[in-house]
């Protein structure tokens, strides 16, 4: 179920993600509509954090996610990591340790 459109700018300023926030399976998703290249580096689903729906991908995170607030904090921290991912090559999996 589709619940709403959101845009996020990166804290470095650098770049513009948007995502479609759905409910689906028990669970709230953001699906990517909109990001930067990854400029060359590896954009493996494991490397990136990404999951495929069909055509379309989301975020992966380790646990169901309950409330649009968190859906919110997802999308701003994976979109964050991922900027720092696509400038320097740490991986997400990297800068969370």
């Amino acid at each position: 179920m589709y619940l709403m459109t959101i845009k996020y700018r990166t804290t470095d300023g650098r770049a513009d993600y948007e995502f479609s926030f759905e409910y689906k399976e028990d669970s709230y998703r953001a699906y990517i509509l909109k990001m930067p290249s990854y400029q060359g580096r590896n954009e493996s689903c494991v490397i990136t954090h990404r999951l495929l729906d069909g055509n379309r991908y989301y975020i992966c995170w380790s646990q169901p996610i309950k409330s649009v607030e968190d859906l919110k904090k997802v999308a701003a921290k994976w979109s964050d990591l991922t900027q720092t991912y696509i400038r320097t090559g740490r991986t997400i999996d990297q800068q969370s340790r």
